[in-house]
């Protein structure tokens, strides 16, 4: 789960006459990823299957179009007999030609409609902003004193017009953009002045006026939406009257891909047929049974790091719950082979990460159904992007659930802390689910001092957040250490990753000092920052002699473990980059000593955003509860803001605005401490996915 599986490359040569009975092993077996024979023994290949691999691809895309416009959910089904693969594909063409060609006429139809309709809304956003001239241009153009003309201009271009001698008449479109007519005197070549400009006059057909021009085609749009909705609903209908010869096809479609792609890296002899690929250690044992009788099977495991030039699939065998948080992951990357995976540290930081910035029962619950609509979105679209995303955004709002629930705050202070809440007055009315509620006063005042809108708790929770912060950074420069000794490259290991480790046990040990006495950890903990602020600066009280050495070696530690990195990357860039030596000790102080003094302090400080954005989210739904109670009248009833028709509007719009807005720049703060204060410390993410060939229908004898 935490380290990729070990893969083997294995060798496999089967009797040409047995080529079919392997790849279907092989599809069955759904653990093979072919690659290109590295000692080939020919040069032959099956060229009909790389052919077919374009062809089949082709069919899946139309499959998968005509399943989204039939609304069905794009899945594969259906069963399958093959004796020849080629011969297989071959037939599985033809029923996808026929399938295709069964809705080629409405589909031409409702893609020659769409085109009208696209040229058509052209032509209306051209005429759009003369809608309201009724006369025809034939007599606005034919003038016997004025040359006139309809131009869409901006403000210079206007001027250019004025200072010509032209009259211009302007109505404002917005973005600089005005509706124009300009008129000049006959005989000023109005139309030259306007090909010098850049512009262009406007006309319509046989000179019709803009009014019925745009009345018309109005009408035409509205006409063809109307077709084009019939001919979608009639399309959608056959499609799925004909589901499941659809679905059955698409799932033969994608076990011929994988088929085809097996055999267009292939190699072939005159008796034999050469298959490589990568497969999973533990499954070997499983392949070599299922194909001993008929092939041959040699395997290989990959050597160390950097000692060949291909990099072996990433394998990582997750529990299917877990398997969404890839999805996170691969926005910075895949897992090399050579790597720790970061998913399992993952499942645990962002959804606590989310949950702590985004305290709100109320609001967390609107994401939480938001996130299940989207996961069945997704799922009828086959994107398994968006369920792997929806899924993420399940978790981490059930998080913030239950930071909501320890907060009290449902939909913000109202429902639950009421007037006494908002307008902080003990004597003032409490929310309708204040005793309701499932975390009761009692706990709540218990934790207070640690929940960023408690009395008081504002000191602790960046305390707090700096700890967080502390032990996530530790953390990802310990894997960093520990994914170089899994490469065994020591140099990457002593000048890389190593300094970082030794510069990053100190935050950890200065926020972790205040708990020799946990009831005084804010305290304990201004002893410690205050020694380290004297040593720097010599100024103000030093601490108490024993706290004061302690932060002395601290401040020496981060010092030598700055050094370090200095002398480090200078030797880097010297050995690798071939740099001067004066080069080398200039950019190794500013790349290991400055720039890495400067992240080890914004690194640590930017867990604050945790607390930051929690108490952005609380008192954004605290102004726009205060803003509905200031609506109703400052009454002394809770009842009476929440009856009161402005007062609803008001917390409605600041709810959503909090869900969607809040909602989006937390997901994105919570990856960004993910990828740069966090992976950055250990995780390259350069390697590729294994992506296993496998058979998507039953296959039958």
């Amino acid at each position: 789960m935490i380290i990729p599986e070990t893969m083997a490359r294995v060798e496999i040569l089967t009797p040409k006459q047995k080529i079919n009975e392997l790849i279907t092993a092989l599809l069955k077996f759904k653990e093979f990823e072919p690659e290109e024979p590295k000692t080939p023994i020919s040069n032959l290949r099956f060229e009909d299957a790389r052919r077919n691999l374009g062809e089949v691809n082709e069919h899946i895309n139309k499959m998968k179009i005509l399943m989204e416009l039939g609304g069905l959910i794009i899945e594969p089904q259906g069963k399958m007999k093959v004796n020849d693969w080629i011969e297989a594909s071959n037939q599985v063409f033809i029923e996808g030609s026929e399938i295709e060609n069964k809705y080629k006429d409405l589909l031409e139809e409702i893609g020659k409609l769409r085109a009208e309709l696209d040229t058509l809304n052209s032509q209306l956003q051209e005429v759009e902003p003369f809608k309201n001239i009724g006369i025809d241009l034939k007599v606005l153009y034919s003038s016997t004193n004025f040359e006139v003309a309809l131009v869409v201009i901006n403000e210079i271009q206007k001027k250019q017009l004025e200072d010509k001698g032209a009259v211009v008449i302007v109505e404002e479109l917005g973005n600089n953009k005005y509706a124009s007519l300009v008129l000049s005197r006959k005989g000023s070549n109005l139309d030259e002045i306007l090909k010098e400009l850049g512009l262009r006059k406007f006309e319509t057909p046989d000179f019709i006026a803009p009014q019925i021009y745009y009345s018309n085609l109005k009408e035409r749009i509205n006409n063809i939406q109307t077709i084009l909705t019939q001919r979608r609903e009639e399309l959608a209908k056959k499609i799925k009257e004909d589901e499941k010869n659809v679905k059955e096809l698409y799932g033969k479609l994608l076990t011929i891909r994988d088929a085809m792609n097996i055999l267009a890296k292939a190699r072939k002899s005159e008796y034999y047929v050469q298959v490589e690929g990568y497969v999973p250690d533990k499954s070997l044992k499983k392949l070599s049974k299922m194909i001993e009788n008929i092939g041959f099977i040699t395997y290989e495991y990959p050597k160390r790091y950097g000692e060949e030039q291909e990099e072996p699939p990433t394998y990582v065998k997750l529990p299917k719950s877990i398997i969404p948080l890839e999805s996170v992951i691969e926005f910075y990357g895949t897992p090399s082979y050579w790597e720790i995976s970061p998913t399992i540290f993952l499942i645990i930081t962002f959804p606590f990460l989310f949950g702590l910035m985004f305290p709100d029962f109320g609001n967390a619950l609107v994401l939480l159904l938001f996130s299940i609509w989207f996961y069945n979105y997704g799922k009828k679209r086959g994107s398994e992007n968006t369920v792997k995303l929806s899924l993420v955004l399940i978790y981490s709002s059930i998080v913030a659930m239950v930071t909501g629930l320890l907060a009290r705050e449902f939909f913000g202070p109202l429902p639950v802390g009421g007037l006494q809440e908002l307008l902080n007055n003990p004597s003032a009315p409490v929310g309708p689910l204040y005793y309701a509620w499932p975390i009761p006063v009692s706990f709540y005042e218990k934790i207070s001092d640690i929940i960023p809108t408690g009395a008081n708790a504002i000191i602790n929770t960046i305390l707090l957040s700096l700890l967080l912060g502390s032990i996530l950074l530790f953390v990802s420069t310990l894997l960093g250490v520990i994914n170089a000794i899994k490469k065994k490259d020591k140099e990457f290991l002593f000048l890389d990753r190593l300094p970082l480790f030794i510069i990053y046990i100190v935050p950890l040990i200065v926020f972790l000092y205040g708990f020799i006495n946990i009831s005084n950890y804010q305290g304990e903990e201004a002893m410690i920052l205050g020694g380290i602020s004297y040593f720097l600066f010599h100024s103000g009280t030093p601490a108490p002699p024993s706290v004061q050495i302690l932060a002395d070696i601290l401040v020496i530690w981060v010092e030598i473990g700055l050094i370090y990195n200095w002398v480090a990357k200078a030797y880097l860039l010297k050995k690798h980059e071939h740099a001067s030596t004066g080069s080398a000790i200039i950019f190794g102080f500013i790349e290991g000593g400055f720039e890495a003094a400067l992240l080890l302090l914004s690194n640590t400080i930017s867990f604050i955003r945790v607390l930051v954005f929690a108490i952005a989210h609380y008192y954004i739904l605290y102004a726009f509860s205060y803003m509905a109670y200031l609506a109703a009248g400052n009454p002394s009833s809770l009842l009476s803001v929440f009856i009161n028709p402005a007062g609803i509007v008001i917390l409605i719009i600041g709810n959503l605005l909090a869900i969607a807005l809040e909602g989006l720049i937390v997901f994105i703060q919570d990856m960004r401490l993910h990828f740069y204060e966090m992976f950055s410390k250990f995780y390259e993410g350069r390697g590729r996915k294994f992506e296993p060939v496998m058979t998507y229908v039953e296959l039958t004898q």
